[in-house]
């Protein structure tokens, strides 16, 4: 379904009817039912507004059911489409669904449906990959949410099958650099050795998604530390070496800028400006922990020139709003300008995060929105902490 332009003066496309879609999806032919999930990703895409979904949402919740049968028992494309629809739903109504999707995708298939059983099953895995994170960004709401949905995708990476698959590894690498800010005390579960094997595959999407998980590490002050003792409970899995710290800076340094024969070649541009950004992060982090230091043995620390690239400010905003707009697709716009639950109230994403403009710098009318929409947030949560309390 293409977004519409009410500028344009064109005549909208035909009406979507959720009851149709309906009809499709119990059909006996598959390639009816292939049609319907195709239909309602579609409408899903261009986003269901509230009117229309508090008017139909018992037929939006029985399509969900459907779209999760299918995940049991459908075909390789039925899966394929009922994860875009059922991640796109999550985006569309978020934690007010009474369908609870994140719970259901768990239950269905916590790693089957993201581990492809074969190279041709790829697109699959990554569409299961991406329902999942877009599903616990939308629907999640406790950390702990964010580390179960962490902890799954770190599995899927460690499966023989999934590593043996760019297309598949880097899905799982961006997925999970996207849940990370939305969970809490995970230095243990930062995979800082894995992120380093990744910074030397062979494939650039994969490289390009673990350099992207480190600036997010670092903008969110995970950095690999001394394993702390073994105690009940502990995941030696997630323990990190001191070393680890130099050795991912110094083959961010050669991606930044590797030799003369591989700098000027068209595909690699977008991959070398993207690790020069990542390499200013960590002198200038490396800088700020070097400064401490000295203020801490009562030294002056060093005046710096600053960074000699342009570097985002807010790796975390800048990360999940490029995977929202490789998930939604063409109509992200009308998502971001209609789904503000999401995008402004629990993300914070605005188009000045995006672009990497520090709160500071936004205008005065955003500025007293953001800190509005903020305490107002506050004002839930501690309400909500009450009648917790009060239940008990």
């Amino acid at each position: 379904m293409e977004c519409v332009d009410f500028n344009s003066g064109e005549l909208p496309a035909p009406a979507f009817s959720i009851e149709s879609c309906l009809r499709a999806l119990h059909q006996n032919k598959r390639v009816v039912r292939e049609e319907g999930l195709k239909d309602l990703a579609a409408a899903l895409e261009g986003f269901v507004s509230a009117d229309d979904y508090r008017y139909d949402h018992y037929e939006y919740e029985q399509a969900m059911d459907r779209c999760f049968y299918f995940l049991r028992s459908g075909s390789a494309t039925e899966r394929k489409d009922a994860y875009r629809a059922i991640g796109l739903y999550a985006l569309t109504v978020g934690a007010k669904a009474e369908v609870l999707v994140l719970d259901r995708l768990f239950e269905v298939d916590r790693l089957s449906g993201m581990v492809p059983s074969s190279p041709s099953d790829a697109e699959r895995a990554v569409a299961a990959i991406g329902c999942v994170a877009a599903a616990t960004l939308a629907c999640g709401k406790r950390p702990a949410d964010a580390k179960r949905t962490l902890k799954a995708i770190w599995e899927v990476m460690e499966e023989a099958g999934a590593a043996a698959i760019p297309q598949v590894l880097a899905a799982a690498m961006s997925a999970w650099t996207v849940v990370l800010p939305a969970a809490r005390d995970t230095v243990r579960m930062t995979p800082f050795v894995l992120i380093a094997k990744l910074l030397k595959a062979d494939d650039a999407p994969v490289r390009m998604s673990a350099g992207e998980a480190l600036a997010v590490c670092i903008e969110l002050n995970i950095l690999p530390r001394q394993p702390l003792p073994p105690r009940w409970g502990y995941d030696k899995r997630a323990e990190s070496r001191p070393g680890d710290m130099p050795l991912l800076q110094s083959r961010v340094s050669e991606l930044a800028f590797p030799e003369e024969k591989h700098a000027h070649k068209n595909e690699h541009a977008e991959e070398i400006t993207l690790f020069r950004q990542i390499d200013d992060l960590l002198k200038r982090n490396k800088q700020q922990i070097e400064d401490l230091e000295k203020i801490k043995n009562n030294e002056r620390p060093e005046e710096s020139n600053g960074p000699c690239v342009k570097v985002p400010k807010r790796w975390v905003k800048l990360v999940q709003l490029n995977f929202l707009r490789q998930y939604i697709g063409e109509c992200v716009d009308t998502h971001y300008n209609l789904n503000l639950p999401l995008f402004r109230d629990k993300l914070g994403l605005t188009r000045a995060a995006g672009c990497g403009v520090e709160e500071e710098d936004l205008p005065a009318h955003e500025k007293k929105q953001l800190r509005k929409d903020r305490d107002r947030q506050m004002s839930l949560a501690v309400k909500r902490d009450r009648q917790n309390k009060t239940t008990i």
